[in-house]
């Protein structure tokens, strides 16, 4: 069986949709399916290994249109099935486009980007792409891979009626030990963009709610992103006095595993959130979590190992309060099984054997 998967842009600071891709395409090959991914090429691209083809890029107009990308997926190797990762793009597109004529068999990944939120940034973009070609392109696609139920009720209420296979996005896991020294103040982080979505806000406001009850704690944000946004969540911590809150930048690669592991407790209190690849990031830390319920994480409370917790402040100052009551042995009994969902259903092999399923169904 050969796979193509495609992505538009493939480099370190993409996000999401690229390490995930990324992650899945070792999995694949791992398991000895023949894959590989087509994207335009970048100074950081996430990775060196051969099934990665990044063409020069040449990508033109907000499409990200490529006579490079057309040309390689025209005159290079034929597949079996095409993936194509993302929508609004060129690459997308073409990738649907040339199956079709060659009556091969491909699917979809929008990585989120059919929810409400997603759908209302830049909607004028995305309506033209939809008149133009994503709309056709969904709606004869063999099938749409959608990271979790939630993802895929939303597809569905746009009224693409294809076959929706469910495969959550993967982890590259490097087992480490829990940490097994006990902080001196209970540590809580936020990693991630520094975005409206991700309602930072809401959860300053409930830490200034809790006022002493943090004083023997710290919160950390990590991340960078809007800048007007980000001032105004650096004026209310100043204009709160709150001492005890510390933004510390873009972190990448081990500097952040290791500030992740440092944690007590991690949030995700975003308004939507297709996947929230730092819920598992964390988890396999042994890091247990909390997350509002604009995530589809209700695994947090399924397998106790966090709190997924309705939106808003009083909610989130509720649950950081039961986190900090926590006792830390019954905290470190919630990271080790976090640990293990990760390792049971996010785990690069587990997602990739999920696909392997779904591309022999179709064939």
């Amino acid at each position: 069986m050969k796979i193509l998967h495609t992505i538009s842009g493939l480099s370190k600071s993409s996000g999401g949709p690229s390490s995930c891709t990324y992650n899945l395409l070792k999995g694949l090959n791992g398991a000895g399916v023949n894959a590989d991914v087509l994207t335009i090429g970048s100074e950081d691209v996430i990775g060196n290994d051969d099934f990665i083809i990044a063409v020069d890029n040449d990508a033109q107009n907000p499409f990200v249109y490529s006579k490079n990308f057309r040309d390689r997926l025209r005159y290079g190797k034929q597949y079996d099935i095409y993936h194509a990762n993302g929508l609004w793009t060129y690459p997308s597109h073409a990738t649907a486009e040339w199956a079709l004529k060659n009556d091969k068999p491909y699917l979809i990944a929008p990585h989120g980007m059919l929810y409400p939120a997603g759908l209302d940034s830049k909607p004028w973009k995305k309506k033209l792409a939809l008149a133009l070609f994503q709309r056709r392109d969904l709606k004869n696609a063999t099938a749409i891979q959608a990271t979790c139920q939630q993802e895929a009720e939303y597809i569905e209420a746009l009224g693409f009626k294809r076959p929706i296979e469910i495969i959550p996005n993967c982890l590259d896991i490097k087992l480490t030990p829990i940490r097994e020294k006990e902080n001196s103040v209970k540590r809580f982080g936020f990693v991630g963009r520094i975005n409206p979505i991700k309602n930072i806000d809401l959860l300053l406001e409930a830490w200034a709610k809790l006022g002493d009850k943090t004083k023997n704690c710290e919160l950390i944000i990590a991340g960078e992103g809007d800048a007007i946004y980000k001032k105004q969540l650096t004026d209310f911590v100043a204009d709160k006095k709150m001492e005890n809150v510390v933004f510390c930048g873009f972190l990448s690669g081990n500097e952040l595993t290791e500030m992740v592991s440092s944690f007590d407790y991690q949030l995700l209190v975003s308004k939507s959130e297709n996947f929230g690849m730092v819920i598992p990031e964390a988890l396999i830390c042994g890091v247990p979590c909390i997350a509002t319920q604009g995530t589809p994480w209700g695994e947090l409370n399924s397998h106790n190992c966090g709190w997924w917790i309705n939106d808003g402040v009083d909610n989130i100052a509720s649950a950081i309060e039961n986190a900090i009551s926590t006792t830390e042995t019954s905290r470190k009994d919630m990271g080790l099984r976090g640990k293990q969902l990760v390792i049971d259903n996010y785990s690069v092999n587990a997602v990739a054997d999920k696909l392997i399923k779904v591309y022999e169904k179709i064939l």
